[in-house]
């Protein structure tokens, strides 16, 4: 499969849990301290408030998932694979927590399929399609709770595409995997996207990977408005960075 640049561009937002809350004055003040600092990307003060909150007894899946997007965008900060890898493993425990606590909770389901994602590239042939399965096992799971989320036809709309330009020696490893192709395709992902877009225009990342898909399709015009679209907004989002280097390197590429 090729190499899952796109999940790099998933981020999530959280609300505070009201139960943990009220049980705990000071749980509530850490809690919101993590989400001022998450707000300031800054999220390694960000997962320090969240992680004292938690050994203060903030143990629901809205709380473990806080700290495991902590410590997936914190990928982000360092240069070594290591250190990447062994970040995205915690980011991917705290989000399985996450579900073992509360499986219908839809941001902790997508929060699995969000780190499954972004360790993809850390994995051999075989293992990237099992994660590819995860991931979209894990997000139509996501979609099942919260019809509302962008984020997760973005995930969906992401495996889509990165199926869809699979090579032929990595189709070897889709039926060992899945038992046959599974259906994916750019229309797929074009819809998906789009949906995405139209519940969350001002997130960067949906338009330009509805542009890069439009791209892979040969909709020239079509890419080059959503991919300049995504290159207009503001960065909110760590990973925005990211999303309008690709944005840029696809324009170039058209």
């Amino acid at each position: 499969m090729a190499a899952i640049r796109t999940w790099i561009a998933v981020s999530l937002l959280w609300l505070v849990p009201i139960a943990a809350a009220q049980a705990n004055p000071e749980i509530l003040e850490l809690l919101k301290q993590g989400d001022a600092y998450d707000a300031k990307l800054d999220n390694e003060h960000a997962l320090a408030a969240y992680r004292q909150a938690e050994s203060l007894g903030a143990t629901d899946a809205t709380t473990l998932t806080r700290i495991a997007r902590q410590y997936a965008l914190l990928m982000n900060d360092t240069p070594s694979d290591d250190k990447q890898r062994e970040l995205g493993e915690q980011a991917l425990a705290y989000s399985k927590r996450a579900v073992a606590t509360d499986a219908r909770n839809a941001k902790a389901q997508l929060s699995v399929a969000i780190c499954y994602g972004r360790l993809v590239r850390f994995q051999g042939a075989r293992n990237k399609v099992e994660y590819s399965r995860l991931i979209k096992e894990y997000a139509d799971r996501s979609l099942q709770l919260d019809p509302t989320d962008s984020y997760a036809y973005h995930v969906l709309g992401a495996w889509n595409y990165e199926l869809a330009q699979m090579g032929g020696f990595t189709r070897t490893f889709v039926k060992m995997v899945y038992g046959a192709i599974p259906p994916a395709s750019n229309e797929e992902a074009e819809r998906l996207f789009r949906k995405a877009v139209e519940l969350a225009p001002e997130r960067v990342s949906h338009h330009v990977e509805l542009g890069r898909t439009y791209a892979a399709m040969g909709r020239k015009d079509e890419a080059r408005t959503e991919l300049r679209k995504g290159l207009g907004l503001p960065n909110r989002e760590k990973d925005d960075p990211e999303s309008k280097r690709r944005a840029s390197e696809t324009l170039g590429s058209l």
